[in-house]
């Protein structure tokens, strides 16, 4: 299972935030978001429902409970290919083109 503080971390990153920011939203110190984010506390219940409304995401989500969505499937599996290498398999070569 997901920890929290992965999901957190991850939903931030994605909507392209700093810990600064997300603290200032939510009224805390940038160091409670990283306590967050390193599973060594957790936000309040408040602090989670503002935390679904900033990332646009579920509480179950943010728990780590909600099966991912299709787009953020192939949203993932484009980051696993960007990140080891794996070229596109579109019958072409990287740029679309036949040789």
């Amino acid at each position: 299972m997901v920890e929290i503080g992965e999901q957190l971390k991850y939903f931030r990153q994605r909507k392209g935030m700093s810990q600064k920011q997300i603290a200032e939203l939510l009224h805390v110190t940038p160091q409670t978001i990283s306590k967050w984010e390193l599973n060594k506390s957790a936000p309040d219940y408040d602090q989670l429902i503002a935390l679904s409304k900033i990332y646009r995401k579920s509480i179950d989500a943010l728990l780590g409970q909600a099966k991912p969505s299709l787009l953020d499937y192939l949203a993932d599996s484009q980051n696993f290919r960007n990140q080891y290498g794996i070229p596109r398999i579109n019958g072409g070569d990287e740029d679309g083109k036949d040789s």
